[in-house]
C-alpha cells in the first residue's frame, strides 16, 4: 500500500509541528511495510525525487502561503507518477482542493489532518497586523476553494474536541480525533537548571513578543530564558529578540534547532512557555511533558488537558503568566509533583505506535 504526504515543507526544510508529526507517522508506517511518499515545495530540488530516510520525496515549486493551488498541474504529474492509495494533507488548507481534483483522476482516498483551530472557522482569520490587499484576496480564494471541497474529503483528522465541535458547527461534518505523537523517551532524573523555554515558529498568532514581556518581568530572578524557532514571516520578531539579548544577558535567541538539540534543552529545562492566541495541539507540549517539563500557557489548553490533569498552568493574562512561572520556579515540591504527572500522562496518551494503529484502523474502514 502507498501512503503519500502532501505538505508545503518536509522536516529537512522546516521543523514545525506539522512536519514533525508527518515524519513520525511516516517512519512508523515504513516500519509496518508501507511505501511512503512525500510531496513538498523546494526550489533547490524542483522536479527531482530524493529518497530521504526511506521516504520518496518529490519537490514542487515554492509558492506563496495562500497560492499553493498554482502548483495544481505539476502536482497532478507527480500524483500520477506515485498513484498512492492515500493522500494526506496537513499544515495548510491550500493543497486540499488541488489534491481532491487530481485524486479524481489518479485515484486514492484523501485525508486531511487539521493542524489549527482557525482552519475550521467559516471566515478568513486575520493573521497579520496589516494584511495587504493582495493577501486578503489570496486568503479569500484559498478559503473558497477549501470550502468547495471539504465535504468531499474521505477522512478529516482532528487534534482536539474543540476542533470536532467547530467542524460540526460550521460545516455539519464529523471528524476523528488522533492526538499528536512523540516517541517514548527515557528521561534520567536530575536537578534542572532554571531554564524557561519558548519554542515555536516566530509568527503572528504565536506572539513571540510576549515572551519578551516574560523576560522583562522576571529579569531579576536567577533564570535563563531561551527562545527557539525560525522567523516564519518577515515580521521583525527575530530582530527584536536579538536586540533584547544586548540588554538582558539571561535571554538568548538560538534560532531554529534540530529536534535532538531541542530535546537536550527539554532534559535540562524547568518550564515551557506558550503565548499563542490559538493552536491545534502543539507538538512542543507533548515533547515537554515526555521530558517531565510543565507547560505554562497564556491561552492554549487543548481539551483542557493542562487544567484537568495538572500538567502546568493556564494563565489567561500576562500578569498571571509571570506569577505562575515564578511560583513553579521557586516551589520545587510543586514542580516535582507536576513534572511526574507530565511524564506519566504523556507516556500513556501520546505514543506514536498507538496513534498509527488508530490511523490504520480508520483508513481501513473508509468506503
Amino acid at each position: 500500500m502507498k501512503f503519500c504526504f502532501v505538505m508545503p515543507s518536509f522536516i529537512k526544510d522546516a521543523k514545525g509541528g506539522s512536519e514533525i508529526q508527518a515524519y513520525l507517522a511516516a517512519q512508523e508506517l515504513l516500519r509496518r511495510g508501507w511505501e511512503v511518499y512525500y510531496i513538498r515545495e523546494n526550489n533547490q530540488y524542483y522536479g527531482e525525487v530524493k529518497k530521504i530516510d526511506g521516504i520518496f520525496v518529490y519537490s514542487l515549486r515554492k509558492r506563496h502561503t495562500k497560492l499553493k493551488w498554482l502548483n495544481s498541474r505539476s502536482l497532478l504529474s507527480v500524483m500520477d507518477d506515485i498513484r498512492a492509495d492515500y493522500w494526506y494533507c496537513r499544515g495548510t488548507i491550500s493543497y486540499i482542493y488541488p489534491v481532491w481534483r487530481n485524486a479524481s483522476k489518479v485515484g486514492g482516498k484523501i485525508l486531511w489532518a487539521c493542524s489549527s483551530d482557525r482552519f475550521l472557522s467559516k471566515q478568513v482569520i486575520k493573521e497579520l497586523n496589516k494584511d495587504s490587499l493582495l493577501r486578503k484576496i489570496a486568503s479569500r480564494i484559498d478559503r473558497y476553494l477549501f470550502q468547495k471541497c471539504i465535504r468531499k474529503i474521505d477522512l478529516i483528522i482532528l487534534q482536539n474536541n474543540e476542533q470536532k465541535r467547530l467542524l460540526k458547527l460550521n460545516f455539519g461534518l464529523d471528524g476523528k480525533i488522533i492526538y499528536n505523537s512523540c516517541p517514548t523517551i527515557s528521561v534520567i532524573d536530575k536537578d534542572r537548571e532554571p531554564i524557561i523555554l519558548w519554542v515555536g515558529s516566530l509568527k503572528y498568532n504565536k506572539h513571540p513578543e510576549k515572551f519578551i514581556e516574560v523576560v522583562k518581568g522576571l529579569k531579576e530572578k536567577s533564570c535563563k530564558f531561551l527562545a527557539v524557532g525560525r522567523e516564519a514571516e518577515e515580521l521583525g520578531f527575530a530582530e527584536k529578540y536579538l536586540e533584547i539579548e544586548k540588554h538582558i544577558p539571561a535571554f538568548n535567541y538560538v534560532g531554529e534547532l534540530e529536534k535532538k538539540e531541542v530535546f537536550r534543552l527539554f532534559e535540562s529545562a524547568k518550564l515551557l512557555i506558550n503565548t499563542s492566541d490559538y493552536e491545534g495541539f502543539p507538538s512542543t507540549f507533548i515533547e515537554a511533558w515526555m521530558h517531565g517539563v510543565p507547560v505554562v500557557s497564556l491561552n492554549v489548553d487543548p481539551d483542557k488537558m493542562i487544567q484537568k490533569n495538572g500538567l502546568g498552568k493556564v494563565s489567561g493574562n500576562m500578569t498571571q503568566l509571570v506569577k505562575d512561572i515564578e511560583q513553579l520556579i521557586e516551589d520545587q515540591e510543586l514542580w516535582d509533583e507536576i513534572s511526574h504527572k507530565c511524564r506519566r500522562f504523556a507516556e500513556e496518551n501520546f505514543d506514536v505506535k498507538k496513534n498509527v494503529n488508530m490511523l490504520e484502523k480508520m483508513i481501513k474502514e473508509l468506503k
